[in-house]
Order: C-alpha cells, then structure tokens, then sequence
C-alpha cells in the first residue's frame, strides 16, 4: 500500500510540472488554461457516469466538491498570473513550497492527522529553500508582486487539497469528483474573464489546439493520480510528497531555456527535502 501510494504521487507530481511546463509556453495561457479546464471537465464527465456505485454518497462529499471547485477557480486563475510574472522554476516552487507550510498545520487542526517534533524542523527546510529561491536574479528579487501571485497559488493549492480530502473522507469517487470541481472552477473562469477591462471572446480562442488537449489530459490525469493517493493516506503526507514535483519544474524550465542558477536548484532540492521529511 505505501508503495503503491508513493509511486501514484510521484506519477501525479511529474505530469503535474509537465502540463504546467507547457502551459508556460503557450502564447494566449488564459485561453490555453480555459482549454485545459474544458479537457479536463469533458473527459471526467463522460466517463463518471458509467463508474459503478454512488458518485457521493454523503451529501457533504458533495459540499466539498463543489468547494474544491472554487478553490481550483482560483488557482487556475493566479497560475496564469504568476507564471506570467516569473521563471517557471522560481514561481512553481514557491507556489508548491507555500502550499507546504500552510497544509500541515490545515491538516493538524481540522484533520486530526499528527504531527511529530522532526516535521517542525523540515518546515524550517522548506522555508530554508523558498528563502534560496526568493534570492532570484532580476526583477525577481524586488518584484513584490511576483511572489504575491506565487503565494495566492499556494494558498488555493492548500484550500483545494484539504476540500478534497473532506469529500474523499466521506465517500466520493474521485473521478466524480474532480468532474464535479472543474464544472464549478471553468465558469468561475469565465466569469473573472469577463469582467475584465478588454474582455472579447476572441481573446480566448487559440490555435494551439494540441497543445491544448496534451496539456489537458496530463492535467486530468496528474489530478487523478493525485485524488487516488489523497483516499489512501493523509492530506497532510500525500499534498507534500506531491510537491516533490518542485524538481521536475526546474528541469522542465531548463528545457524551456530557462537557466536557472544554481540557488535555484539548491533551494528546489531544499524544498523537496522538507517535504520528505514531513512525509517520512
């Protein structure tokens, strides 16, 4: 069981940086992001209701649902801003690494789960590496806004993880469920969008149509693999372990041309080792 459980993960945390390495690279993310939310959303739906046994079957588990819905809404908003704003590399691993510290002490408090005296110092690692990472080159380093983007990430990241480990704890299917959270998170997108001073819905429409569906279905599949291992262990543990995908967003950056310097990998590796150590 644990192994089966980390091998999920550590699937979910490497198409995780892969579909968000390509969102990076799209030229209109706000049009690709609603692309990838449609994928998502089409190919859970058509498949949930062939699935045997009830979808939720405690009404909360609905409830949570659609919370982790609005959370999501969220993050695929600020994603787009943040990683418009700065290096894959640098924004991922402050997103994933702040997701880190705000969930396990979310996870003691509403969840029970326990925390022992070696996780507070791994904490301090986490903190330790965002600290390199916040030591980037540039504007990175004065643009206030860029890690304010990266924290908002963070925080809906922590507010979807928990959302979803609620409604999991009380009996949904994951593939129900995550269908549930993109039917609730795309027209939050499309309304925020709207509202927008230039809005068109021209401005949504993309030719990269591959790119689109690729990202798509390795997004689905990462969310997937990730509610799996959600079910079989702690919020807590398996949102950490996830956030291990901290170093295949630095080496995808680096595939995009991306050069980051060498704090950069030492704080990814940094954040990657206090997330082990609060898993362990």
């Amino acid at each position: 069981m644990l192994l089966a459980t980390l091998l999920l993960v550590l699937a979910s945390a490497c198409l995780h940086a892969l579909w968000n390495a390509l969102l990076k690279r799209a030229a209109n993310m706000e049009a690709v992001s609603m692309g990838i939310l449609a994928v998502a959303f089409i190919t859970t739906a058509c498949v949930a209701p062939f699935l045997p046994g009830r979808a939720f079957p405690d009404p909360r588990a609905l409830a949570w649902g659609l919370g982790a819905g609005c959370f999501e809404g969220l993050y695929f908003l600020t994603l787009v801003r943040a990683l418009e704003r700065a290096p894959l590399g640098w924004s991922y691993t402050w997103m994933r690494g702040g997701s880190i510290v705000l969930i396990w002490p979310l996870s003691l408090l509403l969840l029970g789960e326990p925390i022992r005296p070696h996780q507070g110092l791994a904490v301090l690692v986490v903190c330790a590496g965002l600290a390199l990472m916040g030591l980037a080159p540039g504007k990175a380093r004065t643009d206030r806004g860029r890690l304010g983007w990266a924290a908002v990430v963070g925080a809906a990241i922590a507010g979807f993880t928990l959302c979803y480990k609620f409604s999991l704890a009380r009996g949904a299917q994951p593939i129900p469920l995550f269908a549930v959270s993109m039917a609730v998170s795309l027209p939050i997108q499309g309304l925020v969008r709207s509202l927008r001073k230039g809005f068109t819905v021209r401005s949504l429409l993309t030719p990269q149509w591959g790119l689109v569906l690729v990202a798509g279905i390795l997004c689905t599949g990462s969310f997937l693999l990730y509610l799996q291992a959600l079910s079989m262990a702690g919020a807590g543990v398996i949102a950490t372990l996830r956030n291990t995908s901290v170093v295949f967003a630095v080496g995808f950056s680096w595939m995009l041309g991306e050069r980051p310097p060498p704090r950069h990998w030492a704080g990814a590796c940094l954040v990657v080792a206090g997330a082990v150590a609060l898993a362990l």
